[in-house]
């Protein structure tokens, strides 16, 4: 393993999970997260061409003006996206409360036994 001091190497390495939320919205059965969507408004026509997106991501986001087909490859925004963007209630600060260690919420635990 890289990236650990000398005084780590013969100890043991705390490993952690942690849980990622991707916020977006469903278009048409597929899925297009906000952040790709924010990424992709900052591609205009005579910007590098944005390539991010799917094969599928890039239909849904073409037929609905969220995108249009970059002069080279790729896409470059469409004028529905800045719009599109605004309408949907999104704060990205909100928090999200942890997750009790007994499961929280009148649930038991994984792994825990019912006696």
């Amino acid at each position: 393993m890289t990236g650990y001091s000398d005084d780590q190497a013969g100890g043991e390495v705390e490993v952690r999970k942690r849980m990622v939320v991707e916020f977006g919205v469903e278009l048409d059965g597929i899925w297009l997260p906000l952040a790709m969507l924010r990424r992709l408004t900052s591609h205009g026509p005579w910007d590098q061409p944005f390539t991010e997106a799917t094969a599928d991501q890039e239909q849904v986001l073409m037929v609905h003006s969220l995108a249009e087909r970059h002069n080279q490859h790729g896409l470059h925004r469409g004028v529905g996206l800045s719009g599109f963007l605004n309408a949907i209630p999104f704060s990205p600060t909100d928090s999200f409360p942890a997750v009790p260690e007994d499961g929280g919420y009148g649930h038991p635990a994984p792994g825990a036994g019912a006696g």
